[in-house]
């Protein structure tokens, strides 16, 4: 069995679908980052792009009270989703941004230069979407076809539990442990949202 192991994330369609887009703002209105602030103004100075981008075209709500009185139920679904992953998290920790660019009709002022991260919003299928956003269908697509991708790689690594470890797989210039231990490196990204179910 020959599985193509991307150095792509699988998690990004390049065709993506904007048109699916309900123009309700919320997610411009309220976003959030596993970073800290003072993460992300770090790794900004270090020269990490997105996290310039980030820290230069977003803006901090003063608190998780200030993000909730503008977008209260997409606040809420984030910390709810948040919780599910953490049970002690302390919601007051939480950052959350806002787009100063959005205009009174829920369109982008700066459409045409936004930035990439804007672009390849919403970034997986595990992003967490407002309540009736258009991209829930999308979102569903997106998770099974990661979850697909990550069953055939756990197959592939039965099929090579089966060799003798030090067996030499030319196609991949690996042994069968070596080629073992990368797809599970492949895989470990996934683990955080349940791929040791799948």
């Amino acid at each position: 069995m020959d599985i193509e192991i991307s150095k792509e994330t699988p998690e990004y369609s390049h065709d993506f679908p904007q048109h699916l887009c309900n123009m309700c703002g919320k997610c411009c209105k309220a976003i959030t980052t596993p970073y800290t602030y003072e993460e992300l103004q770090k790794l900004a100075k270090e020269g990490q792009e997105e996290a310039k981008v980030f820290v230069d075209i977003f803006k901090r709500y003063p608190s998780t009270e200030e993000a909730k009185k503008a977008v209260p139920d997409h606040v809420s679904n984030i910390l709810k989703q948040l919780k599910k992953n953490n049970p002690n998290l302390n919601e007051s920790k939480v950052v959350f941004y806002y787009c100063p660019h959005l205009t009174e009709d829920n369109k982008c002022s700066i459409h045409s230069i936004r930035p990439d991260c804007c672009r390849r919003a919403p970034r997986n299928g595990w992003s967490l979407f407002p309540e009736n956003c258009g991209f829930k269908g999308w979102q569903f697509q997106q998770k099974e076809r990661v979850k697909s991708t990550v069953r055939k790689l756990k197959e592939y690594i039965m099929e090579l539990e089966l060799l003798p470890q030090n067996t030499y797989i030319p196609a991949r210039n690996m042994t069968a442990k070596e080629l073992i231990d990368y797809i599970k490196e492949k895989i470990k990204p996934w683990n955080k949202y349940g791929a040791e179910l799948w």
